[in-house]
């Protein structure tokens, strides 16, 4: 505890306070926790996608990408070159081992991850939405893009 001395005596009341320094101390430190762990939680959670549908980290677009265009009853996989793959939703959700199977060919046609531009509809469930981009990633298509309305 630290105290404060008014310095006071001679017949006048004492106005002597104790200041209680470790409860105070104890919050500031739990409010330095908390900040830490949620800046890091922040960092973490943070996944690349671009808005415009531009290349991530300056890199010029490349002439094949994927388009997946998500709505509530379908997947479509389709590529620039022009070749297309649907896929039904079984419950309102993702047939993940055929989306993988598609993405696989794909790799192995281009012998690479190719960038994505993803299209969901505005019917389409979040939780859809993050189980495509999950299983994109999974697969190692880290290059997925939300183009915009205006054609981006």
């Amino acid at each position: 505890m630290a105290s404060i001395d008014s310095g006071g005596g001679g017949g006048r009341k004492r106005v002597d306070h104790d200041v209680p320094l470790v409860p105070f101390i104890d919050l500031l430190l739990c409010t330095v926790m908390f900040l830490l762990v949620t800046a890091v939680w922040a960092e973490v959670a943070g996944m690349p996608a671009t808005q415009s549908g531009g290349a991530i980290d300056g890199a010029e677009p490349p002439a094949m990408e994927l388009l997946v265009t998500l709505s509530s009853s379908r997947v479509i996989v389709a590529s620039t070159l022009g070749d297309e793959a649907a896929l039904d939703l079984v419950d309102a959700h993702l047939d993940t081992p055929a989306l993988v199977a598609i993405l696989t060919r794909h790799r192995s046609e281009s012998g690479r991850p190719l960038p994505v531009k993803l299209l969901p509809d505005d019917d389409v469930s979040t939780a859809l939405l993050v189980e495509t981009m999950d299983t994109l990633r999974g697969e190692g298509f880290a290059s997925i893009a939300f183009p915009n309305a205006a054609g981006g």
